[in-house]
């Protein structure tokens, strides 16, 4: 039987077409989770009018802790996690039955958000794209990392790593930390068959906000475990892609000093461009060259961010007792 597991806050406005796309589905021996974490608007009473399991959580405790408590309610021996704010596209919950009936070995998978996001706007499919191709071409498609927008897992495994980390109060790395823990016991697949169209941010300015949170507590949970991962926008390549493009701007402003400054700011921005080709190609065939250019940009913006991020991450890392408390 499949449990799928949705913590909520505040969803009410994604629920209904979540909710559609599931039981539009018409799979068999599948229950459906809500755990709701104490929302302030009627999310509980739009989930209640289809055929779904309601645990309302007695206070605010971050997803975390919500998809935990789903995990020990849940009937089924497969647990499928989703976000509130995903769609989940046709197939996609027959896939995950058939994977793990089919794999009898399997018993942790995640699938992919689809390059085309629920909310319009360049930001957004630019996040979407960029997640979708970094994901993909991972050898043997083994994964390090577990995303619970669209992830399953058997309980018994997910029970057997200890769940995931309730110190951790917001949609933050969580995620990553369960993936490290998982991976040391069994193996993440990737199965770009199952597929969600997830809610990205909206503008430039919630991307970098959102980019420096996460990067910062990345970087916390990496220097506790010393461990990159091998597939999604944290992969190394990223990180390098992202130091040229944080080196490249610090060269700028000595460039009226000095001709050298010049060369390697070149030299940094081919660089920059060299470990950003495969998605760039991916963006400029699917999406166009004016769309792809303005990926580049956003992307050494964002780069620049991220290292800044990483630089304030390692100087407050002695100073953190957990970067999600």
């Amino acid at each position: 039987m499949i449990s799928i597991v949705i913590p909520t806050y505040n969803a009410s406005r994604f629920m209904p077409n979540l909710l559609f796309s599931i039981f539009n589905q018409e799979v068999e021996d599948m229950e459906v989770i809500i755990v709701d974490d104490c929302s302030t608007d009627n999310t509980v009473e739009v989930v209640r009018q289809y055929p779904v399991r309601v645990i309302r959580m007695e206070k605010n405790g971050g997803p975390a802790r919500a998809r935990n408590r789903g995990v020990k309610e849940a009937k089924g021996d497969i647990i499928f996690f989703l976000d509130s704010d995903v769609i989940v596209l046709d197939g996609t919950v027959r896939e995950v039955k058939d994977y793990f009936e089919k794999k009898s070995g399997a018993s942790c998978v995640i699938g992919v958000c689809a390059t085309e996001p629920l909310n319009h706007g360049f930001v957004p499919k630019y996040m979407a794209m960029f997640e979708y191709i970094h994901l993909l071409g991972a050898r043997g498609n083994k994964v390090s990392v577990f995303a619970p927008r669209c992830g399953a897992i058997k309980k018994e495994l997910f029970l057997r790593a200890g769940g995931y980390d309730e110190s951790y109060r917001g949609a933050d790395v969580e995620d990553f930390e369960l993936a490290r823990r998982i991976i040391r016991i069994d193996t993440i697949m990737l199965n770009p068959d199952m597929l969600v169209r997830h809610q990205f941010v909206n503008n430039v300015g919630e991307a970098v906000r959102n980019y420096f949170k996460r990067a910062v507590m990345w970087l916390h949970l990496f220097l506790k475990d010393r461990q990159f991962d091998n597939a999604g926008p944290t992969a190394p390549s990223n990180g390098i892609a992202a130091v040229c493009a944080f080196l490249s701007f610090v060269t700028l402003f000595f460039v009226p000093f000095t001709a050298a400054a010049g060369t390697l700011f070149v030299l940094l921005l081919a660089m920059f461009l060299f470990f950003n080709i495969r998605w760039w190609n991916f963006m400029r065939k699917e999406a166009g060259l004016l769309f792809s250019i303005k990926a580049l940009f956003l992307n050494y913006v964002l780069g620049i961010d991220i290292i800044i991020a990483s630089i304030y991450g390692l100087i407050t890392y002695p100073f953190s007792k957990k970067e999600a408390a």
